[in-house]
């Protein structure tokens, strides 16, 4: 049994989103930080304009218009006077001061967005951390493996915003990470300032999926301290400590690999139809495929049916016939028929049940 999802299964799961609204939106959040950097040199330029158009629109040798106004005090900032020198001394003030702050902040807005500009092509740190300053309701990630990467995708898939941090300055998804335009943090998760920089304090969750459980519940006790009402998801691989943490520390989901991989090998061992797994309320719940017999028990009973009789749900309904239409989550009047391929989910015992039923209703068809 395949416990892992090919790419065009992840493309069914969390479609990817087309290349123009990725590159649209990565757009978007840089000018939000553009702006964000910006704010007191834009708001010192708009102040600048608007006291200068005020200026020579009341005080003028000749009456202008407001916009006009403006126009020439915009000039004046490159040091380029449209009028000849004024003789009201509060214009002729204006002549040199204009110039001077005018200019200050106009350098000073355009190295500061070339540092922007630089650090957002290196993927520098100070980028990441001003990147996260803008983001709230996203997700952190703590670990790069191949599971923090599968996560990484899906999340991604699904439209949210992803800050990563990562310890290994040469892991191989690093390039993946950087190429999407999301922040990603090379340090310790340990280090509090990092999880301050990822902007925790306004984060939905935080998942912790790398390989070392002690360094997995420090981080997990920091962001609880960080903000109390965090959801925190733990990847454990000693499931006694998963449940002391679980229930211990109010952490709401620890997840050992075990405690994952286990009820798959069993269900493997038992049924090769089964695609996937899981424990609620200590029944082992599956996910498998099901082809219906004629006289078999699934024949001739609705969804709805099938559901109060035998807590059976179906997810998916793949008809032999083409006229029928496939669907994802049928509705419960549709009928089952001979030959229609479901893919069902329910408590392992009571599939088993079902089986043995259909194989009996086989043989008595046989004889």
């Amino acid at each position: 049994m395949r416990q892992s999802l090919r790419p065009e299964e992840l493309d069914r799961i969390a479609p990817r989103r087309p290349a123009w609204r990725r590159k649209l939106s990565r757009e978007w959040c840089f000018t939000r930080i553009v702006l964000n950097r910006l704010r007191w040199q834009l708001g010192v330029l708009v102040v600048l304009l608007g006291i200068g158009g005020v200026m020579f629109n009341q005080l003028g040798d000749t009456p202008k218009s407001l916009t006009e106004s403006i126009y020439y005090t915009w000039s004046l900032i490159f040091g380029e006077p449209p009028v000849q020198f004024p003789r009201h001394w509060a214009l002729e003030a204006l002549f040199f001061v204009v110039p001077v702050i005018g200019l200050t902040v106009v350098l000073e807005g355009l190295i500061e967005f070339a540092l922007l500009l630089r650090d957002r092509r290196r993927s520098e740190k100070e980028w990441c951390r001003a990147m996260c300053k803008i983001l709230h309701d996203h997700v952190v990630l703590v670990g790069l493996g191949r599971l923090g990467y599968r996560v990484y995708q899906l999340l991604r898939r699904l439209g949210i915003d992803v800050v990563v941090i990562e310890v290994d300055e040469k892991n191989q998804f690093l390039e993946d990470v950087r190429r999407d335009g999301s922040p990603l943090f090379i340090g310790d998760g340990r280090r509090e300032a990092l999880l301050g920089d990822a902007n925790l304090a306004y984060a939905r969750s935080i998942v912790l999926a790398s390989s070392n459980d002690l360094a997995n519940l420090e981080i997990a006790l920091d962001a609880k301290r960080i903000r109390p009402d965090i959801r925190v998801i733990v990847r454990m691989f000693d499931q006694n400590m998963a449940d002391k943490i679980a229930d211990g520390f109010n952490i709401r989901l620890a997840l050992s690999q075990s405690a994952i991989s286990a009820p798959a090998f069993a269900a493997a061992a038992l049924d090769p139809d089964v695609v996937n797994t899981t424990v609620i309320a200590g029944r082992l719940v599956v996910v498998k495929r099901w082809t219906v017999d004629p006289g078999g028990p699934l024949a001739g009973k609705t969804v709805g049916q099938l559901m109060d009789a035998h807590e059976v749900a179906v997810i998916e309904r793949t008809p032999a016939h083409e006229l029928d239409e496939h669907r994802l989550f049928p509705p419960t009047y549709i009928e089952l028929k001979p030959g229609d391929e479901l893919l069902v989910q329910g408590p392992m015992e009571e599939l088993v049940r079902l089986r043995g039923t259909e194989e009996e209703a086989r043989r008595h068809e046989g004889t």
